[in-house]
């Protein structure tokens, strides 16, 4: 349970118990009408990943009171993986999830009561190389391994997209070998498994920490970000990840009025980065200070709802369908997906 009001209180996340998907579900039974006739949520149930470009965001979400008058209390816990993110979603068993961009698209095209309520990941992922490789950029990877984490999954689609968009051949030009996720691919960097890797951040500041620490220089090889704005022509940036709600809950305006300023207030402390932000978010997400100074300029944070981030949505997604259509369920989800700012 995280107690509102007090940013320095945040010591730690508490395991989520058993959730419901919403007021009028028939699992329901945590909402009732305050004297107005509003629906009052017993708790909000968030849930996030482990990484901080999702969760420093979300340390202090529901400390800064605009959902007092609706919500009781907050309470949050991280998903594993986008397996187990799907089921909580599908099962109604999270109100507010920290998503990859294309899994509410994914899940609303089969037919899942779910919107997107907004980006807020505007883009962090990075190749890791030796030190020296940056003068080169992309061309350091010519002829060599690079480990790539979550095949067939947004970094590693991001990846080959940039790569053939810019002449590769990503069977022939260099050899990609995959990992399930970010921290069995920087396993494999610090030990010399791969000499290069794609990572995002957080693991992308960690590994340069990690492999000081053993003696290694490594280096930020190429800013994938800026690769995206060569090759679309916009900017050095794409809608990475955002936060999804079930269907009964984005009905509500003031409900989604209230989270969308709730999280524009937790968004602008972590970007101005307070000593007391970065101490809360080193606490409970046990990442040194030094590297959470180090990874929020990167995370680009910026709260857009759905509705507004739409065009950078359908252009991102199309994008990424080329390589795998199946990761937005085949096709362009319809428009009512994306969730509008009430306020």
């Amino acid at each position: 349970m995280i107690k509102r009001r007090s940013l320095l209180a945040l010591t730690g996340l508490d395991l989520l118990t058993s959730a419901v998907l919403a007021a009028c579900s028939p699992k329901g039974g945590r909402a009732s009408a305050d004297a107005t006739g509003s629906q009052f949520l017993d708790a909000l149930h968030v849930h996030t990943p482990t990484t901080l470009a999702y969760a420093a965001p979300m340390t202090s979400f529901g400390t800064y009171g605009y959902l007092d008058a609706l919500v009781g209390e907050v309470t949050k816990d991280n998903w594993a993986s986008v397996d187990v993110l799907k089921s909580l979603l599908l099962n109604g068993e999270t109100d507010l999830a920290a998503v990859p961009s294309y899994v509410p698209a994914n899940l609303f095209s089969k037919g899942v009561d779910v919107r997107l309520l907004a980006i807020q990941v505007w883009g962090m992922q990075y190749v890791i190389g030796p030190v020296g490789s940056a003068e080169q950029g992309l061309e350091a990877l010519r002829g060599k391994t690079v480990g790539v984490p979550m095949p067939g999954n947004m970094p590693d689609l991001i990846f080959r997209y940039l790569l053939g968009q810019k002449g590769w051949n990503v069977d022939t030009d260099l050899t990609i070998q995959s990992y399930t996720d970010g921290q069995e691919a920087l396993g494999a960097l610090l030990t010399g498994t791969v000499e290069y890797c794609v990572l995002p951040e957080h693991p992308a500041s960690m590994s340069l920490t990690r492999a000081q620490q053993q003696g290694k220089s490594l280096e930020r090889t190429v800013n994938l970000q800026e690769v995206w704005a060569s090759v679309t022509g916009g900017e050095a940036r794409f809608p990475m990840a955002g936060l999804a709600m079930p269907t009964a809950l984005a009905d509500r305006s003031d409900l989604v009025g209230a989270i969308l300023s709730e999280l524009e207030a937790a968004v602008d402390d972590v970007n101005a980065m307070s000593e007391e932000t970065v101490d809360a978010i080193s606490s409970v997400n046990e990442v040194p200070a030094d590297v959470v100074k180090e990874v929020i300029p990167r995370l680009q944070l910026q709260i857009v709802s759905g509705a507004d981030a739409k065009d950078e949505l359908e252009d991102f997604y199309t994008r990424l369908a080329t390589l795998n259509p199946d990761i937005i369920g085949g096709s362009l989800p319809a428009g009512d997906l994306y969730i509008s700012d009430p306020r």
